[in-house]
């Protein structure tokens, strides 16, 4: 609403062919860009053993081009927000759909949604990069934390779902406090609640900490967590 046209055509080219170079140097396969988002999958139509991983490290490098992007767009004067990546992994239906005057090839099934959930969710924890477990089962040398077990719009069952981080970051201190207090949920601890409020204090921008310090004081207990929006 804010930017002409011949303003956020050029903004929004640039950085979507951006994101679809670190999408085919990681080998990934461009599904198709709906607005201003990406659909990206791994091993299809070339089956890859590491495709779980290839995907993570996508992701990650996605988000540090969208950040940096981003900045340098805020320095010109135009607000660009945070880049969601979702990631999923699970059996798809992969190939031609359409009748006989169009057909599109593209990936159609329950793990699709899921990643489609799991970007979106980001907004509701704060974070960027949600993955799922059974991607995170994919990664031996996947460095995250822990979010919770949830129960995506839509679903039925909950997943485990982590956000992505750096060895860096993954090994800080502050994340390792992080997944003390969050162990202690998992248990249904009361101490969790003293744990997360000490952890506010010395981690005050810290998305998930604040996420569950909210839940935690409305009496919320466990890290079962159903999502009642997209």
């Amino acid at each position: 609403e804010a930017n002409h046209p011949d303003v956020l055509t050029p903004l929004l080219n640039e950085y979507i062919d951006g994101m679809i170079e670190i999408v085919f140097e990681h080998g990934g396969t461009l599904d198709k860009i709906v607005g201003d988002a990406l659909v990206v999958m791994f091993s299809a139509p070339i089956e890859m053993a590491d495709h779980a991983e290839r995907g993570v490290r996508c992701a990650a490098r996605m988000d540090a081009f969208a950040d940096a992007y981003s900045e340098a767009q805020k320095a010109k004067g135009i607000a660009f927000g945070h880049t969601r990546v979702g990631v999923n992994t699970g059996m798809a239906v992969v190939g031609n759909f359409g009748g006989q005057n169009l057909f599109d090839y593209t990936a159609l099934g329950d793990a699709i949604n899921t990643a489609a959930r799991l970007e979106s969710v980001n907004k509701h924890l704060g974070t960027r990069i949600c993955v799922s477990e059974s991607t995170v089962a994919g990664c031996p040398n996947f460095t995250g934390r822990p979010v919770g077990a949830l129960v995506l719009k839509g679903k039925t069952y909950a997943i485990n779902v982590f956000e992505a981080l750096s060895p860096i970051e993954a090994g800080s201190p502050g994340i390792a406090a992080y997944n003390e207090a969050f162990a202690m949920m998992e248990q249904s601890d009361p101490g969790a609640l003293d744990l997360f409020t000490r952890l506010q204090t010395t981690q005050p921008e810290d998305p998930l900490v604040k996420f569950h310090l909210e839940r935690l004081r409305r009496g919320d207990t466990g890290v079962t967590i159903t999502m009642d929006e997209k």
